[in-house]
This record gives C-alpha cells, structure tokens and sequence, in this order.
C-alpha cells in the first residue's frame, strides 16, 4: 500500500506504538483491580479488531459486530449494546480515519459539507426520539440488511470523480442527515449511507467514498458518545476499554489490508454477514413483538 504521496505505507506507526503505551499506563491508573478486569474482558479485544476491521475496509460501523455480538452472545441490554458499540466506534473509527487520511483518501471538502448534516441527524436520533430496546432491536435488523445490499450494489461499482460539483451538496448534507438519524440508533449507517449514495449517484471513486465514509463515522460516534456521557447515562468503559485497544489496531488493518485483498471477495463476504444479522434479527423481533 502507498500514501497520496507514492510512499510505502505500513501498518506499525509511531503514534501505534505511543497509543499502546498511553493505554497501558491510563488502564493500569484508572481500573481499580486491572488483572480481574482484563481476565473477565480481555477477549473484547478481539471482539474490536473484528469489527473495526470490517468498519474501516467497507465504511460500515463496527455495530454490524458489536450489536449482534452484545446482544446474542453477551446478552447484554439493547441499549447497553448500543453504548458499547458507539465508545468502541470512537477508538476504532477515529483510528481509521487518520490511516485513510494519510492515504489522501478523504476529501476535507466534502467531509465538511456533510459534518453537519450527521450532527442534526444524531442529535435527533439521541434527544429527541432517544434510543431504547424495542428501537434498537427493531430497527437494527432492516438497516443491516440493507447496509448488506448497499455493500453489494456498490461491489462492482468503479467511480472515477475525486470530488462533487457544489450543486450536489445538499443532496450530500440531506442524506448525511438520515445518517446521523440511524447511527444514533443502531451504531450503524452515516459511513455507509454517505458512501453508497456518492458512488452510486455521483460516481465518486469508491477509495474517496469509503474514506469519507470512515471519517464521518469517526466524527458521528465521538459526537454520540458526549452526548451519552452527558444526557444518556453514560458509557461503559469497562468494556469500551479493551473492545477500544482491539478497535485501534483492526481500523488500522482495514486499509492496510484493502489493497492486498480482492475488494469484490471482501465485500461480498461483508454483505453476507450484515444480511444475516439483518435477517436473525428481523425474525426474533417479529416473533416477540408480533404477537
């Protein structure tokens, strides 16, 4: 893989290493039996690399794993769920963001126009018609299923525009609004929604739109994750801890790795996966709830 500027990029970093240390010395400070803590959740950190992994190689937030995974194999409240995949979406997505950067992979123009947009949109989504178990489950397994269609109908897609004329910019900050709507329920949906909706409609260059993607979704989870600590309850950083320390180095791998493997194999591999989270969850809550 190579920078903007032609030069090998590689996956270890400096500011990788730097990370690490902090995350060592704030852990072993703040937790107040660090040992208990990392035998009851050190294999979140896998959980993490997963998922930031899979967030930052195709602009789908890591709530495609980390809400299917809370809610089915740690039994954890939907709402909780949500949390956890939002604090761990700051590390992971935040980490990405600055590795598609230092690709020259997101463009700042068009970063800006939608900022906007997807702070309406979750802010709406968090205060106004906050989240709660039956909003979560229900709508998480449609907008999976369609993040998996998205993911599909944009496999094949090959753009070539680095950028958007300024006539398409409110289209772009109107459906960064719907974004920032989803994501404040299900964790996932700005990074995608926006990225599909420029190569699909625009024909941006798929790199350009996935990098924007990750960026928008790095700032929407730290804008939801200050709104939770302040008006929702907070976050649990019990978990977030280690799932974010995973996040870290998995949105790292996404772009490292997204030139070395067939994009189209990756995708269609992602769309399944969010597909049948999509269908799993649709079916559990029909059956409880229709009844």
């Amino acid at each position: 893989m190579t920078t903007s500027t032609g030069a090998p990029m590689r996956y270890w970093s400096p500011w990788l290493g730097a990370f690490v240390v902090a995350w060592l010395g704030a852990y072993i400070a703040l937790a107040p039996h660090p040992a208990e803590l990392a035998a009851q959740n050190g294999y979140l950190v896998l959980v993490g690399l997963a998922a930031a992994f899979i967030g930052n190689i195709t602009a789908v937030g890591g709530g495609l794993v980390f809400i299917p995974v809370a809610i089915l194999v740690l039994h954890l409240p939907p709402v909780q769920a949500l949390k956890l995949a939002i604090l761990s979406q700051c590390f992971g997505m935040t980490s990405g963001a600055i590795a598609w950067a230092g690709r020259g992979k997101v463009p700042a123009r068009l970063f800006l126009a939608a900022a906007p947009g997807l702070l309406v949109g979750s802010t709406i989504s968090s205060l106004v018609v906050r989240p709660s178990a039956i909003l979560v489950k229900g709508v998480f397994g449609p907008v999976s299923v369609l993040v998996g269609v998205i993911i599909l109908a944009t496999r094949n897609r090959v753009g070539t525009r680095e950028t958007l004329a300024d006539k398409a910019l409110p289209a772009l900050f109107a459906v960064s609004v719907l974004g920032g709507l989803v994501t404040g329920w299900v964790a996932i949906g700005e990074g995608e929604i926006v990225a599909a909706f420029l190569i699909l409609v625009y024909g941006l260059a798929p790199e350009r739109g996935i990098g924007l993607g990750v960026a928008l979704l790095s700032l929407n989870s730290l804008f939801l994750a200050a709104l939770h600590t302040r008006f929702l309850g907070g976050l649990p950083w019990e978990m977030g801890a280690f799932t974010g320390l995973g996040c870290v180095f998995g949105a790292r791998l996404g772009p490292w790795v997204s030139q070395r493997v067939s994009q189209k194999f990756l995708k269609l591999a992602f769309a399944a996966i969010a597909i049948t989270d999509g269908l799993i969850f649709t079916v559990q809550f029909a059956l409880r709830h229709g009844r």
